[in-house]
Formats: structure tokens, C-alpha cells, sequence
């Protein structure tokens, strides 16, 4: 368990394989250029999830970008 604002812990994280990474505040990774996105597709997982309160605002790549996540 982290947060957001622990990006530094990263390659740390990655040294394990995770079965279940859980993601609040999904909004986050709907912007697939940036680099919370790219660090946190680096981490090996079985499983992810992502939950959000915000919706999509018609945005292809928004969708995009939260499913590569889910499904690389």
C-alpha cells in the first residue's frame, strides 16, 4: 500500500511480483503521457483495478489509457 505521491518508490515496488494492485483516484492515469502513467505499467501484477468518482468526458484516449493499463 502507497500513495500517489510516492513515485521515487517505484523501481523499489518493482522488485515484487504483486498479485493485486488497486488504484483510487484512477482519474490519474487518464492522461497517457504522463509519468505516473509509465512508471506505475512498469509494475508487474496478475491483476489490477482502478476506481474513480470521475466520469469520462467522451474522450477516446482517456478510455484508452485506463484500459491499457488494466490490460497492456
Amino acid at each position: 500500500m502507497t500513495t500517489y505521491d510516492a513515485l521515487n518508490l517505484v523501481p523499489e515496488l518493482k522488485n515484487y511480483k504483486w498479485y493485486l494492485i488497486v488504484f483510487d483516484e484512477a482519474h490519474k492515469l487518464k492522461n497517457s503521457e504522463a509519468k505516473i502513467v509509465a512508471l506505475t505499467r512498469s509494475l508487474p501484477s496478475e491483476r489490477r483495478l482502478l476506481m474513480t468518482g470521475t466520469p469520462l468526458m467522451n474522450n477516446v484516449m482517456e478510455l484508452w489509457s485506463l484500459l491499457n493499463f488494466l490490460m497492456p
